[in-house]
């Protein structure tokens, strides 16, 4: 039987050595940029007055540095600074092990030892079981999550005053553009509030494990698909499903983009189709596959950039591809590029997923 984890306390987040650790973990994401350049140079005072603050509980974070990105959809990424970096990666290591241990397995995203390729797996395995599958999405997710409801699923498991003023803060701070009313929303890019939106909806999962009975279930952030034998239990699940999201997490599925269909038509799942047997890239992924390696082979070829950096991104482009029966289209977008024709070269480039752009 696994270990219950210690209870988290505030002492921990702030320790001199645990804010040097957290240090470390957002200097790796953000190397050389984003305040850290700044903030190592007088690294040791800087960590000396974060720690002040927090034991003072004067610490306040800065503003966010808001800019908009376009995956599909567009999205309004918060940029927290440097030193509130340093304080997520401090909070997010106090409560991981508590939290992490109630989790389920069904639940991948942003969770050590799972991610994607985890879903993937679990998706095609279950695609091969089932007849029929029922996929659903939470209407704008993070902009609705409320704050006074995590807050009491953190009281629940955290009887540290320190970690939940610190907590508070935070939240307090998370000025989220597309909120509006009660205080609600988590800001889109923080370590944080990639942790609190795991455990805002673990609510949901054990609600569908344990009372719904459905282990054939599975979820990536506010993505949810369920398997069954027969449609009439999925239709039934989502009535139940779309009841307690309101009732109990204030929130609203999108009942437009809800599907209920047999697996042969495709499961859509991260970007993909998961077949019985079968994964295919969806249209918009496709296009943004070719989008994005034509552009690194035209700065490989003008020398814009170091070939080996533009080399490195189109292999990381080409694996993603590996989550999918994806090797004809590998090859048809490398050979373009090249000018060669397929039917008359080999594949060796393609078969590793490692497109090399060449100048």
């Amino acid at each position: 039987m696994p270990k219950k984890p210690l209870p988290p306390t505030f002492e921990y987040v702030l320790r001199f050595d645990a804010l040097l650790s957290a240090f470390r973990r957002a200097r790796r994401a953000k190397r050389g940029k984003g305040g850290e350049p700044a903030f190592y140079r007088d690294l040791e005072s800087n960590l000396l007055r974060l720690s002040q603050e927090l034991r003072d509980h004067t610490y306040r974070p800065d503003p966010y540095r808001y800019f908009r990105l376009w995956n599909k959809k567009e999205r309004v990424v918060s940029e927290a600074s440097f030193r509130d970096r340093v304080v997520h990666h401090s909070l997010v290591a106090a409560l991981e092990p508590t939290f992490e241990a109630l989790f389920i397995r069904h639940s991948y995203a942003c969770r050590k030892g799972k991610g994607m390729h985890a879903a993937m797996v679990a998706a095609r395995r279950l695609a091969a079981a089932f007849p029929y599958f029922l996929k659903l999405d939470v209407r704008k997710y993070f902009d609705c999550v409320s704050h006074d409801v995590l807050l009491e699923m953190l009281a629940c498991e955290v009887a540290d005053d320190g970690l939940l003023w610190l907590c508070r803060v935070l939240l307090d701070g998370a000025d989220v553009p597309n909120a509006a009313g009660a205080p609600r929303g988590l800001p889109i890019g923080n370590l944080t509030s990639q942790f609190w939106a795991n455990v805002y909806l673990n609510a949901l999962d054990h609600y569908i494990r344990d009372d719904l009975d459905c282990g054939s279930y599975l979820r990536y952030m506010d993505d949810l698909v369920l398997f069954a034998h027969r449609k009439e239990r999925l239709w039934g699940w989502a009535a139940a499903i779309r009841t307690f999201c309101r009732d109990r997490l204030r929130l609203e599925l999108k009942d437009e983009v809800t599907v209920l269909a047999p697996v042969n038509e495709g499961v859509p799942w991260l970007g993909f189709r998961v077949h019985p047997g079968l994964v295919r890239i969806d249209a918009a992924g496709r296009r943004r596959f070719v989008r994005k390696l034509e552009a690194s082979w035209i700065r490989a070829g003008e020398g814009l950039l170091c070939e080996e950096v533009e080399r490195d991104r189109a292999a990381s482009l080409c694996g993603h591809l590996h989550l999918a029966n994806g090797m004809a289209l590998r090859q048809s977008v490398v050979f373009r590029l090249d000018g060669v024709d397929p039917m008359m070269q080999g594949s060796s480039l393609c078969s590793t997923g490692a497109a090399a752009p060449t100048g």
